[in-house]
């Protein structure tokens, strides 16, 4: 595993009528949704990770606490920016931020846990077999 705190990536999405609250369902309004900001700082996340876990290993979010603090209008282009700030044994942390052209839109904090794919997928597949 080639993991060090102070590994930043950068994702970016425009603010489409598919990604706005209204079509989420998590508003009335044509402007980004929460469910998509969340969205993406989980895509971003997962981007940092890509290439630095050992072979069968992949991450599952566990935690977002992210403020959705500024709207966001259809056709801007929104950036996640996610550092990874704490490695404790298999839980990571990351401190994110969301900007649109005007300014922060969303920030928080993201935890994702180090987990066995195969082993993970097995037992969720195996969840109600009793």
């Amino acid at each position: 595993m080639a993991l060090d705190t102070g590994m930043k990536m950068i994702k970016t999405e425009k603010v489409t009528v598919e990604n706005a609250a209204k079509t989420l369902g998590s508003g009335s309004l044509l402007v980004y949704g929460t469910p998509a900001m969340l969205l993406l700082v989980e895509k971003t996340a997962v981007a940092l990770l890509d290439g630095h876990l050992d072979e069968g290993m992949t991450t599952v979010g566990t935690n977002l606490n992210v403020d959705h603090v500024s709207a966001s209008p259809i056709g801007c282009e929104v950036s996640c920016e996610v550092t990874l700030t704490e490695i404790d044994r298999k839980k990571l942390t990351f401190v994110v931020e969301v900007k649109d052209p005007a300014g922060v839109i969303g920030k928080g904090t993201h935890e994702r846990f180090i987990v066995d794919a195969e082993k993970f997928q097995n037992k969720a597949n195996g969840k109600f077999d009793k």
